[in-house]
């Protein structure tokens, strides 16, 4: 049975919104504030996975509120601040179906708007409450590496080229980069709050890391048509390096599958509420691309 109960987030998950809405900087003269960017940002919806993830494995681990709503904006303001900058590299005009932070304002302020939530996701790990206090450099430390290999990361994929022949291997690495640290960072936190070992950590942010990149695969998977020679995506990697005739999809789903089992192994000796959290992201993953339940 599983450690979480998501209908005793609601009160926390209030304060989030109300957390996330306070941070961008305010007018300085009669332009659009940064704070209006990032309002207009959240109300185009998103589900809030990571932050949730940070709640819920902090509530099951008895945080109180402060501590868990310090990690949780934390991820979450991180996770905001990577999309905003992936649209303005990636010249991708809307979100969810509204208009991209670059469109409206300017890539010029999109970007600063993302370096602003960058800053303000260490500023919420300053608010952690004295019994926590202690931890407050490893943490630091955990989020700052997380941001250097996303960023790694994403530079490869911004410098691919359709002459670039990507081998999966190296495909693999920059999606591990790229996806990894966002999405193992808000239950890592939890775990070193509650005096988990680095090997630990290490474990529930590699095995994040593979669901990452099974979230890419079936990304990759539904979008291979319109990326097709416009950006680096595994189908694709895959077809070019495949030699004997066999089909692309069918070794794109065995890595998909490989990708899970991996990730369920690194984290199964590791405290259950480490083992819940994954199989949460893989149950998201399962509902946004059905098509990959019975490969699961």
């Amino acid at each position: 049975m599983s450690t979480f109960d998501f209908s005793l987030l609601q009160d926390d998950l209030i304060e989030l919104e109300k957390k996330l809405r306070g941070y961008g900087s305010k007018s300085v003269r009669d332009e659009i504030s940064l704070n209006q960017l990032f309002v207009d940002h959240l109300a185009s919806g998103g589900s809030r996975t990571r932050a949730m993830l940070a709640l819920a494995a902090g509530h099951s681990q008895t945080l109180d509120q402060a501590a868990r709503l310090s990690i949780a904006t934390s991820v979450e303001l991180l996770h905001q601040a990577s999309l905003i900058h992936d649209d303005v590299q990636d010249e991708d005009s809307t979100r969810r179906g509204k208009a991209a932070v670059w469109t409206v304002a300017g890539k010029a302020s999109a970007i600063c708007l993302g370096d602003d939530l960058i800053g303000a996701a260490f500023e919420e790990l300053a608010l952690l409450p004295k019994t926590h206090i202690h931890q407050l450099p490893r943490l630091v430390t955990m989020v700052s590496r997380g941001i250097s290999v996303m960023a790694a990361g994403q530079t490869i994929d911004c410098q691919w080229t359709p002459n670039s022949h990507t081998t999966f291997v190296d495909y693999e690495q920059i999606v591990r980069h790229k996806s990894g640290p966002l999405l193992g960072l808000p239950i890592a936190m939890v775990l070193a709050l509650t005096n988990g070992s680095d090997e630990q950590i290490m474990r529930v942010l590699a095995g994040a890391s593979s669901i990452g990149v099974a979230y890419q695969l079936a990304d990759d998977l539904c979008d291979q048509v319109e990326d097709y020679n416009q950006r680096l995506n595994g189908y694709w990697v895959l077809a070019e390096q495949i030699t004997d005739g066999s089909d692309p999809e069918v070794a794109l789903r065995q890595r998909f599958d490989w990708h899970l089992d991996h990730a369920r192994e690194n984290v199964k000796s590791l405290p259950k509420f480490c083992i819940d959290a994954f199989e949460v992201l893989i149950q998201a993953l399962h509902e946004k691309y059905p098509t990959f339940r019975a490969a699961a």
